[in-house]
């Protein structure tokens, strides 16, 4: 019985301290498709530079335009908030901005969009499997059950916007074409 109590102990410790997963509840952590849509476009702006006098100025926010803001707009901060990251403010597409969202967008309106915008200093964001050949700079797609990036650079390059090499590690590249 001596034996048996501080081996009762360890396990007791180790399942409380030291399993994330019972310590949560059992429970995984999950997000909203359109939670880490936003997540990502607020990330996603430090990976990607604008030509000269194309982005936000100095102290002021990024300038996001969706096609459907409702969808995203509780997972914006306040652009007013205080914060080291950058700032953003939500708008309805149409309008002026540095980053534009098809979400919730047709395909033929999202392609008709991106053709409209193809030329400026735009970082257009789309999830369509057709969003980099329609001319999205970066789409989203669903891999194993994951949010993953795809860049087109050509289209990047078109908008006069370059993306980090860090940001091109880490998404699929689309050439014309081909997904590599």
């Amino acid at each position: 019985m001596s034996l048996l109590r501080p081996i009762f102990f360890a396990v007791l410790a180790w399942t409380v301290f030291a399993s994330p997963y019972q310590a949560c509840g059992g429970t995984r952590l999950t997000a909203e498709p359109d939670q880490l849509r936003a997540l990502y476009v607020q990330r996603l702006v430090k990976y990607v530079t604008w030509p000269h006098g194309a982005g936000p100025a100095p102290g002021e926010p990024f300038v996001v335009a969706a096609t459907d803001p409702a969808r995203l707009r509780p997972y914006f901060p306040d652009s007013d908030a205080e914060g080291d990251g950058p700032r953003f403010r939500l708008v309805q597409w149409p309008a002026e901005c540095h980053v534009l969202v098809l979400a919730g967008a047709s395909r033929r309106e999202g392609a008709a969009i991106l053709r409209r915008v193809a030329d400026l200093p735009v970082l257009t964001i789309a999830q369509d499997p057709e969003g980099p050949e329609q001319g999205a700079v970066i789409n989203f797609y669903m891999q194993g059950g994951r949010l993953k990036l795809e860049v087109n650079p050509e289209a990047a390059g078109r908008a006069g916007l370059g993306v980090s090499s860090r940001l091109m590690q880490l998404a699929r590249i689309y050439r014309g074409g081909v997904h590599e």
